[in-house]
């Protein structure tokens, strides 16, 4: 798995850092998911879509709301069941 820095936003004293992921899959295709490191706490959710835009998206929009490690999961559920 790929981890590429998507961007930072600003949360209290320490930055907090996305991550896009990129899985390569059997068939050769791609899927992406969302890691998301804030000091010492690091959560990755892989495979949320095969999109690459629909990722982009959903990353951009967790950059705007600082979205943290703890948080990570709910918004990646609620993106995948809107």
């Amino acid at each position: 798995m790929r981890r590429i820095l998507a961007g930072t936003a600003g949360c209290r004293e320490l930055p907090v850092r996305y991550y896009l992921l990129v899985e390569e899959q059997v068939n050769e295709t791609e899927t992406y998911g969302i890691g998301v490191e804030y000091g010492e706490e690091r959560v990755d959710v892989p495979d949320i879509t095969p999109s690459q835009k629909g990722v982009s998206v959903l990353l951009d929009t967790m950059i705007r709301g600082t979205v943290t490690p703890v948080t990570l999961r709910d918004v990646a559920e609620d993106w995948l069941l809107a």
